[in-house]
């Protein structure tokens, strides 16, 4: 069929290529990224000892 220009479905292999959907989901990542990265610096400012993982204590909560 090929010698009449015509082509099967599925026929031709395709290469792997950047779109609109890989640009977003790469843009997706590094907005996530920033954001953990951000509420990680900011629970260490409220966090109890400077620690982002402490947790306070109830009717003792101390903001910087």
């Amino acid at each position: 069929m090929s010698q009449f220009g015509m082509q099967m479905p599925g026929g031709q292999r395709r290469t792997a290529q950047m779109n609109v959907y890989t640009g977003l989901l790469a843009f997706a990542v590094v907005a996530l990224a920033a954001a953990c990265l951000f509420v990680f610096v900011q629970g260490g400012t409220v966090g109890a000892d400077g620690s982002p993982w402490g947790i306070q204590e109830v009717g003792k909560i101390n903001l910087k």
